[in-house]
């Protein structure tokens, strides 16, 4: 009875796992210019290599993040994330949200301001943006992955943002200097229902 009952309560916390709130991801990618990067530990974001990743070499150049907690859907947040790199190059980022077995529960998030080392980063209020081949609006310097959304006033005070999940991502590239610390700061809420439909 106790075995029965443990498993049950097992299963019931998978399942609320697997339908919370979104948890906001951001990873990193320098595989190309073979750049480790070393992230700072802080309470508001967790870091570790991609462990999805088999080739343990190809598994040093990656790093994937996630915020300690659920992101809010009544205020904004800030997330910060700091790394130092190992050398010089480019690295790619996808920001989006926390992974779920199933995928009606790879809940969306805005992004509505990214700042990079305190300032804000190139276009990173998304104000400025272009029509894609497909006649999609997506703001400059960036891209849009499948069903991301850019949505010019589901900001906060009616400013910019983009809608992202797990399979639906904001991309970008970031040219990084060998020892000079870097860090990232995102402006994340969770979205009402109209606002992903």
């Amino acid at each position: 009875m106790k075995k029965s009952l443990m498993v049950s309560l097992f299963a019931a916390a998978l399942l609320c796992a697997d339908a919370a709130d979104a948890v906001f991801r951001v990873d990193f990618n320098s595989g190309k210019d073979q750049i480790v990067l070393q992230p700072e530990k802080n309470n508001e974001m967790l870091a570790e290599p991609m462990k999805w990743v088999k080739d343990p070499e190809a598994r040093k150049y990656t790093l994937t993040t996630w915020s300690n907690g659920m992101v809010p859907a009544t205020r904004w947040k800030s997330y910060r994330i700091s790394f130092v790199p190992s050398s010089s190059g480019s690295v790619s980022i996808s920001v989006g949200a926390q992974w779920a077995a199933k995928p009606e529960n790879r809940h969306w998030l805005l992004v509505n301001r990214m700042d990079l080392n305190g300032k804000l980063y190139a276009n990173g209020d998304f104000r400025k943006t272009r029509k894609s081949r497909d006649d999609r609006t997506i703001p400059i310097g960036f891209w849009l992955a499948k069903d991301a959304r850019y949505l010019p006033s589901s900001g906060e005070a009616g400013t910019p943002a983009v809608l992202v999940n797990h399979d639906n991502r904001l991309y970008f590239t970031l040219k990084v200097e060998a020892g000079k610390p870097y860090e990232l700061r995102f402006k994340i809420k969770t979205p009402s229902s109209d606002e992903v439909r």
